[in-house]
């Protein structure tokens, strides 16, 4: 709130002001001043798109009122690039929650084995696991092979759609991804990286250019994926950069 000469002027958060665009809920007075902003100022685009992204997440996970949502299917998707944009994300998260749960690890089983066993069965099963594991130490230790990916930001808003990069890893092999930071996101102290649809990745290397994370092989199956780049703010909060790095497993 700005106050001057007695009277109070409520001044709205750029986020705010493109919100109610999306939604139109803007006048047609302001709109045009907004439009004009919106192709001179190259940061509040960035705002643009990153509540694109948050408006399309919140109606596909049913997280709008009622009032809200009916906007978004009157106003917010009438652009053709942004229903695109919604058909798109709505295949990432039916694939995500239609992925099968990995099943659990061979040393997961010996240890629920361990906890229903009475001690004497214990004591069978702790020297079988002793003779495993020393068949597992000496055995020859096979290397896991990666398939290098390198992939940079689409931002499909300002585009006719996601530019999606297709890759098919030999058999066994997981995927190295080396992921351009945009020069505009560059020096941050941080960074976060979060498969959509699934958990934050480990980055594996960083310069300043780029991220490297891998993606362990059987991790993924055949099908559309979308990474997004967070940058960490000096008070340690996220701040997501705008777009996506889209990938097709073949």
């Amino acid at each position: 709130m700005v106050v001057g000469g007695g009277a109070a002027i409520i001044v709205k958060s750029d986020k705010t002001e493109v919100r109610e665009y999306l939604l139109g809920r803007l006048a047609e007075a302001d709109e045009e001043q907004f439009e004009l902003r919106l192709l001179s100022d190259s940061e509040f685009a960035e705002e643009f798109d990153i509540v694109v992204d948050e408006i399309t997440d919140e109606y596909l996970q049913n997280d709008l009122p009622a009032d809200e949502r009916e906007r978004v299917e009157k106003y917010f998707l009438s652009s053709n690039e942004r229903q695109v944009k919604l058909q798109f994300a709505a295949e990432l998260l039916r694939r995500a929650k239609s992925r099968p749960v990995p099943r659990p690890g061979f040393f997961e089983q010996i240890a629920a084995f361990w906890r229903q066993q009475s001690y004497a069965r214990v004591a069978l099963v702790a020297a079988a696991v002793i003779i495993v594991a020393g068949i597992i130490i000496l055995w020859p230790k096979s290397t896991t092979t990666y398939l290098a990916v390198n992939l940079t930001i689409s931002t499909a808003e300002r585009a006719e759609g996601p530019a999606i990069q297709h890759v098919k890893p030999p058999p066994n092999a997981g995927l190295k991804i080396t992921l351009t930071i945009p020069e505009n996101a560059r020096g941050a102290k941080g960074y976060v990286v979060k498969l959509v649809g699934g958990s934050d990745l480990t980055i594996e290397q960083q310069t300043p250019e780029a991220v490297v994370v891998t993606i362990a092989p059987g991790s993924i199956t055949p099908g559309t994926y979308a990474i997004q780049l967070s940058k960490i703010k000096p008070d340690n909060t996220r701040e997501r950069i705008p777009g996506s790095y889209y990938f097709a497993v073949e």
